[in-house]
């Protein structure tokens, strides 16, 4: 009896800890909610076959999992601030070990370098031009470069900066009449994102969950549509999250109850 209204309570407190996680980053650009699943201990101990009516011996988490739903688009009309509509993630780099993280938070900005970053200073990676052209994405993760985008090219100012639906990067640089090539914008997609590992800030990393990671380019088959001068929001519905913390606290306080009563009963028994 004190397993089950133990695992009762474990379980309600893992829920109110993620619904938690979800309600405080409602307002994050990019953020993606969790979900918790949870099982029976004794659901996979009965043959198929058999029917039972036993009440079971109580319930764990079964997984977390992110839910890939898409936010909504908040207009900024700032050119390097980016939304995805559809499924991808921007590919960026932590500077401090090179590792590659994904995220759907478009919010990025140019450093004093030129390079395209987060706001926490996290480089965005594309593909690099071929021969002073746009190529299409080959290879793998390692093949990408950090976005630099130079604000002179032979002591001319840019004069414009253009951010196509299609990923391509390009720049004007005075009165220029063509457009200069700057980069390829490159996105990543999992067969199951479900399995990406949360890191914070709305970045996630690939797991052996996550499942193959493919790169492409924005309006590529199976990716996503690119907007400039916009920013997906979280995914989160505030009152649903609200109405799922009710039911877990009402399981939580229903369960200390149990336990509560279960102590009164051995005592009385013991004395």
């Amino acid at each position: 009896m004190f397993s089950i209204i133990k695992s009762g309570m474990s379980s309600a407190m893992h829920e109110l800890s993620v619904i938690s996680n979800n309600v405080s980053n409602a307002n994050s650009n990019g953020f993606k909610k969790s979900l918790v699943a949870f099982s029976d201990f004794a659901g996979g101990l009965l043959p198929d076959a058999v029917e039972s009516v036993s009440s079971g011996l109580g319930s764990f988490v079964d997984e977390t999992r992110i839910s890939d739903g898409q936010g909504a688009v908040l207009s900024t009309e700032n050119i390097t601030d980016m939304a995805l509509i559809g499924n991808g993630f921007f590919a960026i780099q932590n500077l401090s070990d090179n590792s590659v993280s994904f995220t759907r938070n478009g919010a990025f900005g140019l450093d004093e370098n030129g390079f395209l970053t987060t706001g926490d200073n996290h480089r965005v990676l594309g593909a690099p031009l071929v021969d002073g052209a746009f190529a299409p994405i080959a290879g793998g993760v390692e093949t990408l470069f950090p976005i630099q985008i130079p604000a002179r090219q032979e002591d001319v100012v840019m004069s414009e900066l253009n951010i196509a639906q299609d990923g391509k990067i390009s720049a004007r640089y005075g009165d220029e009449e063509n457009l200069t090539p700057i980069s390829s914008l490159t996105l990543g997609i999992f067969s199951n994102p479900a399995g990406l590992k949360e890191l914070g800030n709305a970045r996630f990393s690939a797991t052996e969950n996550s499942g193959l990671l493919t790169l492409g380019s924005p309006l590529e088959a199976g990716f996503a549509e690119l907007k400039t001068g916009g920013l997906e929001r979280s995914n989160v519905n505030v009152t649903d999250e609200l109405t799922a913390m009710i039911k877990a606290q009402q399981q939580f306080n229903g369960s200390a109850r149990l336990m509560q009563a279960n102590s009164d009963m051995v005592e009385k028994l013991t004395r």
